[in-house]
């Protein structure tokens, strides 16, 4: 029915409601209002809207909802009884009224920032009142009946005065909701739970203010947040905020229940913790009040944080954060470092990624943090950190870096020796004696100490006295053991741009083999204006060959110690050798000799031997530490001799590149020979015509003055054919 605008329709539905009735009451554009000892009952809901005004002196009742909505105005000093929701989104002003929430179903409450008088709870048993927004209420909530909550959820309830709580029937803080009141002088309570009843009482002996507490089930290491305490500890969590920080002198009483301590709390040794500074302070033990609830209380608070409930043997756990970096740049992580703690803190924990390791740890007092890491222990090692060492050893290039000193100390004997050259080129030929004492990859320096030369006697671990706060900043440097030219650690850097090094290119002829036989294999090289080291694997079928010797030639100073052989019964072969002086290899150079005996006829050599990256990557070393890659390049068997496969055209370096870049091929013999490069579409960008010496040649191309970039190709052409190779420039 609708209440319109006059006086008669206000009366005769004042008499309509006088015996039960089911129609719903609107209010729409008119002013309507109930006078004091009237009583209205809409049995199907309350509707005030259009910008009407209702007016409620007496009394005003319904089962169901009651809406105030688009420009209304709900007012007056009367009675309200309402069993269903209550939603405001107008204009309420509550006077002096009271609002009964009662009947036999939940309400939730929207009072769209409207304050409310009094509030009186008073529904069927196990019924509550929900809240749908922050809500107010200037003087008083009274609980009346057993198992009725204020559920706050999210949002926060203000009240005066409150009546009748307890256990049975108080304030539900099952989200993020705050109970609020002011406290002044006299003793307050705040009757909150959350799955049960645990009411903080507060005193403030400075300033008024307005005081927010909530309860939460669990202790969380972090205060906020964190893993929860399984021991020693009540397992709630209170938390208070005040409007105005500062100024506060509080007293705290706290209220708990004995099933709610968990394993280990001793109730006559107990404090009231608050989670300051990171941490849970300490505080001095005493014995709790009571039988069930239990009371403890804490007096001298000035700065609102999480409080909780801890027995005297209760021990605070601290957060351990640090970053173990590699010093070969001082940014990139070292990954999986076992990080360990100990002292009066026990633990264990692996760096991520980015280096960083953090960790939670029970306890207090001195800690000793000590990173290890012993994987992967030729990852990034090659001949070139042998020649290094050399070098520095030699005085031809000497290395004044302490982290680097650190490095290459191989044998951590505190002293930089040849041995230590040795150990990391007889670990690269897989000499298994030389693993039993290069046997750690990595050591760890603290960030923060002033390595010096000589750097022996540094700390390889971080000592703290005293620890009863978190600790962040727990830095390392990581060392790589025999890692000396750093690049190869980061393989992103492989290919060392702007390098002249040619690489270096070893010929084998070719034959059928014949079951039987003894055969050598010559190792020649194409001609290197300068070679320092060289390391590389070769893998064999060990059907057909078996290998009996290698025998050095005179092209090169080697010996025994630069080849292994000690996996020779699984095909295996390895060769590492290093001067801190450079040599010229002439074209054609003989290196040394393999003998094997054929075990079976029917294939090719090249058929059954090459190189093989894994067993140890293929590079080759100047003396000014740039390096390219090895090839192995079979020279036709007898007879059947093909000039156009002697030519070779290698990668170019670095691929890709800017503007320059290196191109380096290979001849048989002395011929004349064009080297173009082409776009995609066949357009030439660089052309060279030139008369070549055998063995190995360079051509560096510059393509600054050129816009062109992405896919290009090489072209090499000689009286023996054409070959092409493709390359990669960026920017352009």
């Amino acid at each position: 029915m609708n209440i319109m605008k006059n006086s008669i329709a206000a009366l005769a539905l004042t008499l309509l409601f006088a015996s039960p009735a089911w129609a719903q009451l609107q209010n729409k554009w008119g002013n309507f209002t109930i006078n004091p000892g009237s009583t209205v009952i809409a049995l199907n809901g309350v509707i005030s809207s259009e910008g009407g005004t209702f007016t409620v002196d007496g009394t005003l009742s319904t089962p169901v909802d009651l809406i105030n909505t688009n420009g209304a105005t709900l007012q007056g000093d009367g009675q309200y009884h309402i069993g269903g929701n209550w939603t405001n989104d107008a204009n309420f002003n509550a006077g002096a009224s009271t609002v009964t929430f009662e009947g036999p179903q939940n309400s939730t409450v929207a009072s769209g920032g409207a304050a409310f008088n009094d509030v009186v709870l008073t529904k069927n048993d196990g019924l509550n009142l929900l809240l749908a927004d922050n809500m107010a209420i200037g003087n008083s909530l009274d609980f009346q009946a057993t198992n009725n909550y204020v559920v706050l959820g999210n949002f926060n309830l203000q009240a005066g005065d409150m009546l009748g709580y307890e256990a049975s029937r108080h304030v539900r803080t099952d989200g993020t909701g705050f109970l609020v009141r002011t406290v002044a002088g006299a003793p307050v309570v705040f009757p909150v739970g959350n799955t049960t009843y645990n009411p903080a009482t507060l005193t403030n002996a400075g300033t008024s203010d307005l005081f927010r507490v909530r309860v939460a089930d669990n202790v969380l290491a972090g205060g906020y947040s964190g893993n929860a305490y399984q021991t020693n500890a009540v397992d709630r969590s209170w938390f208070m905020e005040e409007a105005v920080p500062g100024g506060s002198d509080l007293s705290l009483a706290l209220q708990w229940n004995g099933n709610e301590e968990l394993t280990g709390f001793d109730r006559t040794m107990a404090y009231v913790s608050s989670f300051d500074g990171g941490l849970w302070d300490n505080q001095a033990a005493g014995a709790a009040t009571g039988a069930d609830p239990y009371i403890l209380s804490r007096t001298g608070i000035t700065t609102l944080t999480p409080f909780a409930v801890l027995s005297g043997n209760f021990q605070p756990v601290v957060n351990i954060l640090g970053q173990i970096r590699w010093k070969g740049d001082g940014v990139t992580g070292v990954k999986d470092a076992a990080v360990t703690f100990s002292g009066d803190f026990s633990g264990l924990v692996n760096s991520d990624a980015s280096g960083n390791y953090s960790t939670a740890l029970a306890g207090n007092g001195n800690l000793t943090i000590t990173p290890t890491k012993n994987v992967n222990l030729l990852n990034g090692i090659t001949v070139g950190d042998k020649l290094a060492i050399q070098q520095h050893l030699t005085d031809i290039n000497p290395i004044t870096d302490p982290y680097v000193w650190i490095a290459m100390d191989v044998d951590r004997d505190n002293e930089i020796s040849t041995f230590d050259a040795l150990l990391i080129s007889q670990a690269l030929l897989n000499n298994p004696q030389t693993l039993n004492i290069f046997n750690k990859s990595w050591r760890f320096v603290p960030a923060a100490y002033p390595l010096a030369l000589p750097p022996w006697g540094f700390p390889e671990q971080i000592d703290l006295t005293g620890v009863s706060s978190n600790q962040s900043g727990q830095d390392f440097y990581g060392v790589k053991l025999g890692d000396v030219i750093e690049e190869f650690a980061d393989p992103a850097n492989f290919g060392g741009s702007g390098s002249s090094m040619a690489p270096l290119v070893w010929r084998v002829q070719d034959r059928m083999l014949e079951a039987g036989q003894d055969i050598q294999v010559t190792f020649a090289a194409d001609f290197l204006e300068n070679i320092a080291a060289f390391q590389f694997g070769l893998r064999f079928d060990t059907q057909y060959l078996e290998l009996e010797d290698v025998e050095q030639l005179a092209a090169l100073p080697l010996g025994d110690d630069h080849f292994g052989l000690f996996e020779a019964h699984l095909g295996e072969f390895r060769a590492a050798w290093s001067h801190h002086e450079g040599f010229e290899l002439p074209h054609g150079s003989e290196a040394f000799h393999l003998h094997f005996k054929v075990l079976e006829s029917g294939v090719n050599l090249s058929s059954i031997l090459g190189m093989d990256e894994s067993l140890l990557q293929g590079l080759v070393y100047n003396n000014q530490l740039e390096h390219n890659e090895v090839q192995l390049h079979f020279s036709p068997a007898t007879g059947t001799h093909d000039a156009q496969a002697d030519v070779l055209l290698f990668d170019n370096f670095p691929n890709p590149f800017v503007n320059t870049t290196n191109i380096s091929f290979s001849l048989p013999e002395s011929c004349a020979a064009q080297l173009r490069v082409l776009d995609e579409s066949g357009h030439e960008l660089f052309r060279v015509n030139r008369d070549y010496p055998a063995g190995n040649n360079m051509e560096q191309l510059n393509l600054g003055d050129l816009s062109a970039a992405g896919m290009l190709v090489c072209e090499l052409a000689t009286p023996f054919g054409v070959l092409t190779k493709k390359m990669v420039r960026v920017g352009g």
